[in-house]
């Protein structure tokens, strides 16, 4: 109650439109929600975003009546939102909303919504402003209006707060302070304020609050925009609201069934959402979802179905009808308190000093989503939160995974060389893995890496030959034949590609096209293109576009040792007289080289050098 009461004031509405958004949105989630413990009602961060798009078409304090028209015809559009989104199946679009990115605008968000309640906490009046460096700004200006009383009882509120959550988070036996916390600050600081009279003595309290069940506001649906805004200028308010509500639910929610051991639909939850955001509207409601601490308490009161929701919603409407005058004489600053203790837990400094230590990129997107939506705006840092997911998306499916490869000693086992550098590797084979999907756009970055690691073998291989045959200069007892040397210059050459593809869940057209284009060239320069285990569907896209006929049968592979062996024999039997020795088959070992000891050097040697880009 009271801190929905202090969520109507964060969203500059009257304190009982907080307590209609905690009733009838309450009673329709629990009929048409899937999740059994979440709490549905006013949040901090929707009302921040409410308050702070309206703001810009119609001040609250000089036509509240406009003003709350809009907040109801608000709830109504994202209700209809989430209704769509539900029929549509597209519960899934969060998932591109990384943790990062979500813990950066949270934080940046809750920075925000504890600047914005600091006036209540200080004493003073002063303009509202999404961004933080306007808000100090303005707390700069109206800092002669300071009053120590409203700033004493206000910063005891915080403390006693913080005190009871805590010693409740602490101590498992006094886990009911942390729900208990709100409602005994309210009750204390309406007790001290009657016994003393402090409304008397210049301490701003609520005042008037209706008695009474919420009004039916169906009739103020209609001319969206209440005269003073398009419906198109609402859109992006509707859809931020939306995103960031059903984030902040669908989070909470999930982790709470998992803890339960029940299944939650994402679909489901869209539609239970969308019709409490419905009902409300129809009832003087502004846009609500799940709740992070009132569900935290929901949970740990032992709630386990949608009747506890039911329950709430019922004792919220016995306030309204018989008890709101108890709240009339409760001062501002208590308000502002609870909403100030309630954000402090959603600034999670320490999650970016962990992005830091463990994943450099994930911190510079956590640092600029933070950044963004304190001294751009709410609004603003979604959209640049939203970006930041969408553009590692596409950065991740652009730059795929694609390692050179080599053979564990002792194994038939290939890995990535970087990360095992005592893998062999062997001259005139470049060995590599597609770790992602062959589609439109990767298939330049892996043209890209396919050739640079042909030049990388080459380089690696002339060197090779170079220092041989600086070791052949310094030994004049043991000098190099015609014979040694063309056997050499032909190992120096690249004669096969060896992809392993079993990671490649699937190929489209323009990978098909990449594969056939990367086959000519290699025919047209004496190379072989060698695929090993690809699955059932890349196989049927190769032979439908005819392909796998071009690069021939005798070139796909069941695993990658079967190819490499292939190829080497290849290599041996081409290089013919050049070469003393032969490969022989050795099933379960090495493969073994019986060649001379200078060609045996070059063709099989460990190579400790890393060539490819990622780990």
């Amino acid at each position: 109650i009271p801190q929905s009461m202090s969520y109507a004031k964060l969203a500059s509405l009257p304190v009982e439109y907080g307590l209609y958004s905690a009733f009838m949105p309450v009673f329709a989630y629990a009929f048409f929600g899937s999740s059994r413990q979440l709490a549905v009602g006013p949040v901090a961060l929707v009302s921040l975003m409410l308050s702070t798009s309206l703001s810009h078409f119609v001040d609250p304090s000089e036509n509240e009546a406009a003003y709350v028209t809009l907040a109801i015809q608000i709830s109504m559009m994202v209700g209809f939102t989430y209704i769509i989104l539900g029929a549509l199946r597209l519960g899934f679009i969060t998932i591109f909303l990384s943790h990062a990115v979500i813990s950066g605008f949270t934080s940046g968000a809750a920075i925000i919504i504890g600047m914005s309640q600091i006036k209540y906490i200080l004493g003073v009046s002063m303009k509202g402003s999404k961004q933080l460096h306007y808000l100090i700004g303005n707390i700069i200006e109206v800092i002669d209006q300071f009053d120590w009383k409203v700033f004493l009882m206000g910063s005891f509120f915080i403390f006693l707060l913080l005190i009871m959550k805590h010693v409740g988070k602490t101590y498992a036996k006094f886990s009911f302070l942390r729900a208990l916390g709100p409602l005994a600050v309210t009750a204390l600081a309406i007790i001290v304020t009657v016994v003393f009279d402090l409304d008397e003595k210049g301490i701003p309290v609520i005042g008037d609050i209706p008695s009474g069940l919420p009004e039916i506001s169906i009739n103020k649906w209609s001319g969206i925009g209440a005269g003073l805004v398009s419906f198109v200028d609402l859109i992006p308010t509707v859809l931020s609201i939306s995103i960031v509500g059903f984030m902040e639910s669908i989070a909470i929610a999930k982790q709470l069934a998992v803890k339960h051991q029940y299944e939650l639909d994402s679909s489901q939850e869209l539609l239970g959402l969308g019709m409490a955001n419905l009902a409300g509207a129809m009832f003087s409601s502004y846009p609500v979802t799940g709740s992070f601490s009132r569900t935290a308490v929901n949970n740990e009161t032992g709630a386990k179905s949608g009747i506890s929701a039911l329950v709430t919603a019922s004792l919220v409407g016995m306030v309204l009808l018989f008890l709101t005058p108890l709240f009339e004489r409760m001062p501002t600053s208590v308000l502002g308190a609870i909403v100030i203790s309630g954000v402090l837990g959603l600034v999670d400094l320490q999650e970016g000093k962990f992005l830091y230590k463990v994943h450099k990129l994930d911190f510079l997107v956590w640092l600029v989503s933070f950044s963004g939506t304190m001294f751009a705006g709410v609004e603003s840092g979604l959209v640049i939160a939203v970006l930041l997911s969408l553009l590692l998306v596409l950065y991740e499916s652009a730059y795929p995974h694609l390692p050179m490869i080599g053979r564990l000693p002792g194994t038939n086992v290939y890995r990535n060389i970087k990360q095992y550098p005592n893998a062999t590797t062997y001259d005139g084979l470049v060995m590599c893995r597609i770790d992602a999907p062959i589609y439109f756009a990767n298939t330049q970055n892996i043209r890209e890496k396919l050739n640079k690691y042909e030049l990388v073998a080459e380089r690696d291989a002339m060197e090779a030959m170079k220092d041989k045959s600086d070791e052949g200069e310094d030994n004049k007892d043991s000098p190099i034949s015609f014979d040694m040397l063309n056997s050499l210059t032909y190992f120096t050459k690249v004669h096969f590609i060896v992809i392993d593809m079993s990671p490649v869940s699937h190929i489209d057209t323009s990978g098909v096209h990449l594969l056939e284009e990367m086959h000519r060239d290699y025919q047209k320069r004496g190379l072989q293109m060698c695929l090993c285990n690809p699955n059932h569907y890349v196989m049927e896209k190769l032979f439908s576009s005819g392909l796998a006929d071009k690069i021939g049968a005798n070139y796909f592979y069941c695993n990658t040792h079967d190819a490499v062996k292939d190829c080497l024999r290849e290599i041996e039997s081409k290089s013919g007289e050049n070469s003393h020795g032969s490969v022989t088959k050795d099933e379960e070992g090495p493969i073994g080289l019986e060649l001379g000891s200078e060609s045996n050097t070059l063709k099989q040697r460990m190579r400790g050098n890393a060539n490819d880009d990622h780990v």
